[in-house]
């Protein structure tokens, strides 16, 4: 037999029940609340083929005709799943190319934006789902009538649905930017918590640079560290009150953050950062690979990534999360949220399905939906089930008390690694509906993954939830056309917020005025305009 990797530990997962009842765990109970059935299969009397261009990840295997996943829905169902792969690399740049040339499939299960789905169905390319998921769909329709906005969520500007998405249902999957983690050996070390206020986060850093928190006598601490992602959030920007480093909805109103008087303090306190050694000298210059390298020397204090991988099991379980950081520029905790529907994760059924296609895709979907269904795509097979089909799977053991321990197990041929095998068998991008009991399987069998969850709630993340610009929102060809144009004053202001944070330019009244005259020449006015039109659109839907 070959060597396997088994993880077995009962399921510690924090109860939300002893949290406050934040917006993240009212959205979690409506979807504890939904039961999907698995459908009575095989879902069609006669076998369906349905052709689809895929969205290839790096580490889905080549061979998506001999997958263990599609050939497992074909037995199941009775619907196989014909797969054109396109590399993730040149898929923006063919799908458009395919739609225009009428050369795309029966449906797609990924890749495709609200957006796009919005376009495409107003121009013919795709079909309205509605009517086909009120006869055929029951456990579609329960999730659409369950979930709060279920409805206006998926719905286009012309009252229809083209696009069913998949479903992230739990508290932590419902923030975005979770991995924010400190050292807490340092912690420890310098006799600190962590920090509640941008005050206490600067002593942090301080202390971590000044008071040897490694104890080897050297001066090789590191207290903040990353590769600079122009546009992205970290911590500090919550403590100004964004929720993003560029877009984001402030009294209803939409604001592009780096034209803020926020935004100006928030580069300040980086810039003062930078000049004292608070944040690495090589923060706009590293490469990735030279950044995990300090993690793996352990000498950097903060970083906002998942370092469970890089450091192991040991240290990483001595890591805690930062707060959701107040300052005297905003004094309400905040994290950002991310919307339970998955936006480019989705169904659409093209114009190219017959009607017994377009039944059997839409009977499909409401399988993926199933518990059964989406335990297949988010955890795997059940091990043992499929014979020697596949090599790895998940063993469920009922407690005394009614809890479920799980045992994850991936063969030699994986690299006795669980998340290789769920990557190389299946399509993870396809719908799903994930809530608490996949969760179980994934997060409470694995101490590292249960370890981000607990990080998430007792950080006070979870409670801190907060939505910024819907990435839900649709908009038109011609104003995604004007949209890309914007780039260019993007890039004007990652150059000039690189330049200022480092010193090679001074950030002063002057400057920010003049700055300030430049996105007015960009016509920022009408970007904002655009934004705001969709933001709005989006909420009378």
């Amino acid at each position: 037999m070959k060597k396997l990797l088994s993880l077995l530990l009962v399921l510690a997962l924090l109860p939300c029940a002893a949290m406050a009842e934040s917006e993240a765990a009212q959205l979690a109970n409506a979807v504890s609340s939904i039961r999907l059935e698995t459908p009575t299969l095989p879902l069609v009397e006669e076998p369906v083929t349905l052709t689809l261009m895929f969205q290839k990840a790096s580490n889905n295997q080549t061979d998506f005709e001999n997958m263990f996943q599609i050939e497992a829905i074909e037995q199941l169902t009775g619907i196989r799943l014909e797969v054109e792969p396109i590399e993730s690399a040149a898929w923006a740049e063919k799908l458009p190319l395919a739609m225009i040339g009428e050369e795309y499939g029966d449906i797609f299960l990924d890749g495709i934006s609200f957006s796009d789905a919005d376009s495409f169905g107003q121009d013919g390319y795709l079909i309205p789902l509605e009517d086909l998921l009120e006869e055929y769909a029951p456990n579609a329709m329960k999730i659409l009538d369950t979930m709060p906005n279920g409805r206006k969520n998926v719905t286009a500007s012309d009252g229809h649905i083209y696009l069913m998405p998949a479903y992230n249902g739990t508290p932590r999957d419902m923030l975005a930017n979770i991995f924010q983690e400190i050292n807490g050996e340092w912690l420890d070390a310098i006799g600190m918590e962590a920090p509640d206020t941008l005050d206490e986060f600067y002593d942090m850093l301080v202390a971590f640079k000044t008071q040897d928190p490694n104890g080897n006598g050297e001066e090789d601490e590191i207290p903040w560290s990353f590769v600079w992602d122009n546009g992205a959030y970290n911590m500090v920007l919550g403590a100004f009150g964004f929720v993003n480093g560029r877009h984001d909805v402030i009294d209803g109103q939409y604001v592009y953050i780096p034209a803020q008087e926020n935004y100006r303090h928030y580069v300040e306190f980086m810039a003062k950062l930078y000049a004292e050694g608070l944040l690495d000298a090589e923060v706009f210059t590293q490469t990735n690979e030279q950044y995990v390298a300090k993690m793996q020397e352990m000498i950097v204090g903060f970083t906002p990534n998942n370092h469970y991988g890089t450091i192991g099991l040991e240290n990483y379980l001595k890591t805690v999360n930062c707060k959701p950081l107040t300052s005297e520029y905003n004094d309400t905790p905040m994290h950002p949220g991310n919307q339970p529907e998955v936006p480019t994760y989705g169904m659409c059924i093209t114009n190219k399905a017959t009607e017994e296609e377009a039944i059997a895709a839409i009977k499909l979907l409401d399988y993926l939906y199933s518990e059964e269904g989406s335990f297949l795509t988010k955890c795997g097979p059940e091990y043992g089930a499929w014979g020697d089909m596949v090599d790895g799977g998940y063993i469920r053991t009922e407690n005394a008390d009614g809890s479920y321990s799980y045992e994850l197990v991936a063969g030699e041929e994986y690299g006795n690694n669980y998340a290789r095998f769920r990557q190389t068998i299946g399509l993870w991008s396809i719908p799903f509906f994930y809530s608490s009991v996949h969760e179980a399987c994934i997060v409470g069998s694995d101490p590292g993954n249960n370890h981000i969850t607990t990080k998430a709630f007792e950080s006070g993340m979870v409670d801190a939830r907060r939505e910024g610009y819907p990435a839900l929102a649709t908009f038109t060809y011609d104003e995604q056309d004007t949209l890309a144009t914007y780039t260019l004053m993007d890039s004007y202001v990652d150059r000039t917020v690189a330049a200022w944070i480092t010193g090679e330019a001074e950030l002063n009244d002057e400057t920010w005025a003049a700055y300030l005259a430049e996105l007015q020449a960009y016509d920022i006015d009408t970007m904002i305009e655009i934004r705001q039109d969709a933001y709005e659109r989006y909420l009378s839907r």
